[in-house]
Order: structure tokens, then sequence, then C-alpha cells
């Protein structure tokens, strides 16, 4: 596989990251992660004084309990199946930089249970890497409010906030400047460690490093790959959407399922699918497009047509979830290619590394 080790590596992730394996990897988190979400939400809110009855209602498949006033328990079960959701996907992110990186090595084979085993060996340095250097803030916070603190002694007060200033303002600009490394870490973690094997030291001085040799070309990079994303995304809903529309030109025929279909595939599109959750994605590219492609449907349904609906509901919810494992699997394999340009302008090649077997070839 050629490599330029530029910009136009960046450009290559949506299509490298249509992989199965790689989509597979994330929607296995996501349906876990969502699920889990799912039920604590209904949970919360059911606890937090809410009928069930109201919340399917109101939020359908997609609650949210963070709109709601609730108790503290209630609060609790809530952030918990957030955070828990996050770091599945986080898991994952390591999972398809290590599937990625073997791929830019010419290891087609590598599986699914091949990073699944990867991450259960080196999933400490995914999170405590991001943690670290939050606790580097947090101590730069406590100590400064010591010194603070000491200031306020009568007389001598003011000598305590005069003689080390210097130290005080460099103290300063390397919190603001770690700040920053955090949200590097946060970004990049799980690309360091799927990529060069590092330990949570190793991936906070990998993570300095970064932010400081490379601060802009991080962002510009990353400005490139959001609408990678995007646009991925909405060629991807254009192409399912397409396959509805298909699908209700040929089963609504008269002479097929006619109306009936309409209902059943329409009610359970509308649910699975709202409209609102397209156009808070697609804005303004959605106001023609959903009631284009998605069937309109103007009466209920009884019987067996509604548990067919409801069959129907949880196969859309399964594409919903693919389409946005994609949309992670473009980000992860896009932060592989933007590491390795960068590693290589520091002199280190991730693909040649402990593998000389790759087919790697730079252009100049």
């Amino acid at each position: 596989m050629e490599i330029h080790f530029n910009i136009k590596d960046i450009f290559r992730a949506p299509r490298s990251a249509l992989s199965l394996t790689k989509i597979l990897t994330f929607l296995r988190a996501n349906i876990v992660g969502y699920f889990a979400y799912l039920i604590a939400n209904y949970l919360a809110l059911y606890l937090s004084g809410n009928t069930f009855t109201s919340i399917w209602q109101s939020h359908g498949i997609y609650p949210c309990a963070y709109t709601y006033e609730l108790n503290w328990y209630s609060s609790i079960i809530f952030w918990i199946s957030t955070i828990y959701w996050f770091l599945a996907i986080y898991g994952s992110m390591c999972a398809v930089s290590r599937i990625t990186l073997e791929e830019l090595r010419g290891n087609y084979f590598y599986s699914i249970q091949d990073a699944h085993n990867f991450i259960k060996k080196n999933w400490q340095p995914v999170i405590f890497t991001p943690i670290t250097i939050f606790a580097i803030l947090v101590f730069y916070v406590l100590a400064t409010s010591f010194f603070g603190l000491l200031s306020k002694i009568p007389w001598i007060g003011s000598l305590i906030l005069s003689i080390p200033f210097l130290i005080y303002l460099l103290g300063a600009i390397f919190a603001a400047f770690t700040i920053y490394v955090f949200l590097v870490s946060i970004v990049f973690t799980p690309t360091i460690v799927g990529t060069t094997n590092e330990d949570t030291m190793g991936s906070v001085f990998n993570s300095y490093m970064l932010a400081w040799r490379y601060p802009l070309q991080i962002i510009a990079y990353k400005l490139i790959l959001a609408p990678l994303i995007y646009f991925s995304q909405l060629f991807l809903a254009t192409m399912i959407g397409s396959s509805f529309k298909i699908m209700d030109l040929i089963f609504s025929n008269s002479f097929l399922m006619g109306e009936k279909f309409t209902a059943i595939i329409g009610n359970a599109a509308t649910l699975a699918i709202p409209k609102k959750l397209i156009d808070a994605i697609f804005g303004s590219l959605s106001i023609n497009s959903y009631s284009f492609f998605i069937p309109n449907a103007y009466q209920k349904t009884y019987g067996v047509e509604t548990i067919s609906s409801f069959i129907i509901v949880f196969f859309i919810l399964i594409v919903v979830l693919l389409c946005f494992s994609y949309a992670l699997s473009v980000f992860s394999t896009g932060s592989v290619y933007i590491l390795n340009i960068l590693k290589n302008r520091s002199g280190i090649n991730l693909i040649a590394s402990n593998n000389n077997e790759g087919f790697v070839s730079k252009t100049m």
C-alpha cells in the first residue's frame, strides 16, 4: 500500500474506514453501549417521577435524561451509562487504530478478536493518559491556591506574591499549554496506544511532544478530516435513503402490499430515524430529502402490523448505529494517518517499525 506521508493520506480515510472489520468493531461497542444507555435513561427518568408512557411519547428510542431535572441517584445512573458508552467507543478507537496500522503493514488478516486481545492488554494507558494530564492541571491549581493563601499573610504576603512572580507566570503558561495537551490526549491517546504500544507515561510524553512540535498541524489536519467524516456520512445516508425509496416504489405497489407497506415502514422509520435527528446532523441538506426518502405514514398500524413495525425498528436502529460506527471508523483511521504523518516528520515510521515486510513507499 502506497503511503505518501502527507496530506494526501488523510483523504484516503473514508475509503480505508469502509472496512467490515473496523465498522463491526465499533458496531459491537455501540450496540452494547446504546442499550445500556437506553435502559439507564428510562430508569433514571422513571425514578425521577416520569412514567414509561410519557418517556416513550417524548423521546422514543433516543431518550436523554439530562434534559430533565433529576434527583441525585438518577443523575448518577445517567452519567454512568453515558461514560460507559463513551469508554466502549474509546476502547474501540484504539482497536481500530491497531487494525489500521496492521492493514498499512500489509496484514489484512488482523481480526476483531486480535484487536480485542490487544485492548485487553493495553486498556490502562488508553484511560489513564488523559487522567494523568488532567491530574497535572489539578496539581497546578492546588499548588497555586496554596501560595495564594500564603499571600494573605500580613506583612510578608505581598513578598510571597512578588518574589516568585516569574515562576507563577511560567507556571500559568505551562498550565494553558497543558489544557491544549489534555485536548490532544483525548483525541490521540487511542491512536498513540494502538500504533506505538506505549504505556501511560509514554503516551503522556507523546501527547506533550505532539502538542509542542505540531500545534497548528494538528488543528489543520483535524479540520481537513472533519468534512471528510461529514460528507462520508452524507453519502452513506443518501445510499440508505435511496434503498428505502426503491423498496417503497416496489412494495407499495397496489399489486403487492400497497398502503400497508407504507404504514409499516413509515411508522418504523419515523421512530428509528426521527426528522429532528437528521436535521441536527445534516442541517439544511435534509429539509426536502427526508420526506423524499422516508415513506410517509398517515395511518396507524394494528395487531401483527404493529409487531412487524417494531421488529423493523430494531433493524433500522442497527443501521443507524452502523452509520455512526462508520463515522467513528473514518475518525480513527484518519487519526492514524495524521499521527503517521507527524511521526514521520520526527523521523519515525510507524508502519515500518517492528515490521520490515510492510508495503511502504515514501514519495518525496
